[in-house]
């Protein structure tokens, strides 16, 4: 049996500060600390490959400590004998920072749409995929798997399809809202089906979709953390996927911890600073001190108050804020 390891959308470097200018919890500690669970849990079930697909990094210009901080951790995954294959996302603008760490021979990650071809354990196995099209994927995804499809291994293999993109039907947010057309999401019917699994990153929500025909899933694993309040009530996690003796598949969500993220609504009129300071202390004594807030003011004439030095005064060091504009405004997932 084959053990493979997919996960995507890490987002590393997110809200994390090389020289902080206060004592204060970060959450960017959270996304690497999921990120070497992931890692440990491939060399201690000793996985044969892991897939990642795509946003590795939180944005396009990544500062140099940071992108040496995530290759370090890949590089020590490959020496340790575990070819990576990783989507390059669209918050790398479809291509990895340059660094000595991928001349790794064990990294693999796409340039362009190309077919990367592994031999595991007798089993041959086709990583078929392209870095995100981050503009009108509708129209130019059929020539791109046209491309790929002439690099296919002629000999019978396992394949997979792996991207960075929306699918028609994928479902975000608290609203859940799913994705049905647009030039920017793939139409179900134009999936191909000649792949055993087809892999994606870019929705953060887990979720298993379906080819036209019924046959083929496409694993969405999420991302490994909440990366906004539109995911407060989601699962964080990986996907492994097992292939048998008998070239079937099997696939399971291993999940990952994801700290609280709680509202707190301040609908008073009028406050003071006195008491405004002893209602958010009431509140945040009846949840965990380790939960993410987001304040919630409802009458904008008391926002003034609301400021950073104030909250940092009265909330624990273990606990993140953010401050809500308007609680009655529409919150958008961050993908």
């Amino acid at each position: 049996m084959l053990k493979l390891l997919f996960l995507a959308d890490t987002h590393l470097g997110f809200d994390f500060s090389i020289r902080p200018k206060k004592d204060r919890r970060r959450r960017g500690v959270d996304f690497f600390a999921n990120f070497d669970r992931v890692i440990s849990y491939a060399q201690e079930n000793q996985v044969d490959l892991v897939i990642h697909g795509g946003d590795l990094f939180y944005r396009t210009l990544v500062p140099q400590p940071i992108v040496d901080m995530v290759y370090e951790r890949i590089g020590n995954l490959a020496e340790s004998g575990i070819p990576i294959v990783i989507v390059p996302g669209n918050h790398e603008s479809s291509r990895l920072p340059v660094s000595l760490f991928l001349h790794q021979p064990n990294i693999y990650y796409f340039t362009k749409p190309e077919v990367f071809n592994f031999d595991l354990n007798g089993v041959s196995i086709d990583i078929a995929g392209f870095p995100c099209i981050r503009k009108d994927v509708k129209t130019k995804f059929q020539s791109v798997i046209d491309s790929i499809d002439s690099q296919l291994s002629p000999k019978k293999s396992i394949k997979f399809l792996c991207m960075h993109q929306s699918i028609e039907g994928a479902v975000v947010g608290p609203s859940n809202y799913t994705f049905r057309n647009g030039k920017d999401v793939i139409p179900i019917e134009s999936l191909p089906e000649n792949y055993d699994l087809i892999l994606s990153g870019h929705i953060h929500r887990s979720q298993i979709l379906w080819t036209k025909d019924r046959k083929t899933p496409i694993i969405y694993p999420g991302s490994i953390e909440r990366t906004a309040f539109a995911e407060k009530e989601e699962a964080k996690g990986f996907y492994v996927i097992e292939i048998h003796e008998d070239n079937s598949i099997a696939y399971r969500f291993e999940g990952l911890p994801a700290r609280k993220m709680e509202d707190i609504v301040l609908p008073e009129k009028l406050y003071t600073k006195g008491t405004l300071q002893k209602e958010i202390s009431a509140k945040i004594n009846k949840i965990s001190g380790d939960s993410i807030i987001r304040f919630k003011m409802i009458h904008q004439e008391n926002m003034n108050l609301l400021t950073a030095k104030f909250l940092d005064d009265i909330l624990p060091w273990s606990m993140n804020y953010q401050i809500a504009g308007d609680f009655r405004s529409r919150v958008k997932a961050s993908i």
